[in-house]
């Protein structure tokens, strides 16, 4: 049996994004492994009932010290060394790097995900500017050689990447973010709230742009435009660009937020929504959140920035708006606020949308699709 191991930060986010391509996997013959940074020990044991072996990396994920790269590089090593797999899946670029040069030595067929540039590829800190010479460097040698594999969820990350490195596009794919399902995220008509309702749902960092949320709120209620913006996210305390807990029970208590804290039903929250939001000025992949959104049939706004224009379809499916445009941020969610008919329309087309480009079972097929070419 040839075995496929999964390499990435942490076992939620893989739960979240990668769980139903590695059910396919192990459906189509592959015994599947996953090493990651198990922050919880149920999440471990959801994964090993889908029939995973999972293997604790106890890897930091935010972390740029050098020594502790160097205490997570030998740890990942002698996991992986152990497994000894035919095809490593890579994601997320600490793994990437990682898995990437062990891959290239041993020769192991590789698979580079790309979900999202991140920080690295966005930040004009130097800092994160000599990381990412190093970094491209690194793409550079492991793409040259037979067996490796580069996957974006989104044109503007292959271009990049591809320029920086010189990777052949035959060596690439584009795949459409984490999908969903659609036969589970149905479409379902708006409720008939009061005071219309806008989702923000994500990790609580600065980039993600619930600050430019809030600030869009206090500007349309002196303009007596009024609207409830419910906030359902994932606290990252060891990020460096996480926000504070004082901040969020801050807003909550002065009624500029409605705090949910980490939800196991977003489906249902976006139910309830009028409108999705996510002004995001981080380098998103494609944002599973705005895809569920349209997969319900949902109007959503974000910044023009990653894999966002790729489900959100400016003026048909929602309103792309100008990176940290906080006056047309303003003006366009005023517009859907206003008008439920053309939030209906942008729902229809959303959904259409969705099922035609961003089901799972297409991501499924196409990630198998990879593995058996390698």
């Amino acid at each position: 049996m040839k075995k496929l191991c999964y390499f990435i930060n942490s076992d939620w986010y893989f739960l979240l994004h990668w769980k139903e391509r590695a059910i396919a996997a192990i459906d189509s013959g592959y015994e599947v492994h996953l090493i990651c940074n198990v922050t919880d020990q149920k999440n471990k044991e959801k994964l090993e009932a889908l029939g995973l072996t999972v293997h604790d990396s106890k890897m930091s994920e935010q972390s740029t010290n050098p020594l502790v790269f160097v205490k997570d590089i030998y740890s990942a090593i002698r996991i992986i060394a152990k497994i000894n797999p035919s095809i490593m899946h890579c994601i997320t670029i600490k793994a990437c790097l990682i898995g990437g040069v062990f891959a290239k030595i041993k020769n192991i067929k590789l698979v580079l995900s790309f979900v999202g540039l991140g920080r690295v590829f966005s930040s004009d800190n130097m800092k994160y500017l000599i990381i990412r010479r190093l970094v491209a460097s690194l793409y550079r040698w492991i793409a040259k050689r037979e067996g490796v594999f580069f996957v974006f969820e989104h044109h503007v990350d292959r271009d990049v990447i591809a320029r920086l490195t010189g990777i052949e596009l035959s060596k690439t794919a584009i795949i459409n973010g984490a999908g969903v399902d659609t036969q589970y995220y149905i479409y379902k008509e708006e409720p008939e709230n009061k005071i219309p309702v806008v989702l923000f749902a994500s990790r609580l960092i600065w980039s993600k742009g619930l600050q430019d949320l809030v600030e869009v709120k206090k500007t349309l209620e002196s303009e007596g435009c009024y609207f409830v913006l419910k906030v359902a996210g994932i606290v990252t305390k060891d990020d460096p660009d996480a926000m504070s807990d004082e901040l969020i029970s801050k807003w909550h208590n002065e009624g500029y937020i409605d705090w949910v804290g980490q939800s196991d039903n977003v489906k249902l929250l976006i139910e309830d929504a009028n409108i999705v939001a996510l002004p995001s000025t981080y380098a998103e992949g494609v944002p599973r959140i705005l895809i569920e959104a349209a997969s319900v049939g949902r109007a959503s706004i974000a910044y023009d920035t990653g894999g966002c224009p790729s489900i959100i379809l400016n003026n048909k499916t929602g309103y792309i708006v100008a990176r940290k445009d906080i006056n047309d941020l303003t003006k366009k969610l005023k517009i859907l606020l206003e008008n439920p008919s053309l939030r209906q329309r942008f729902g229809h087309c959303a959904r259409e949308s969705v099922v035609k480009g961003f089901c799972s079972s297409s991501v499924i097929q196409l990630t198998l699709k990879i593995y058996s070419s390698l």
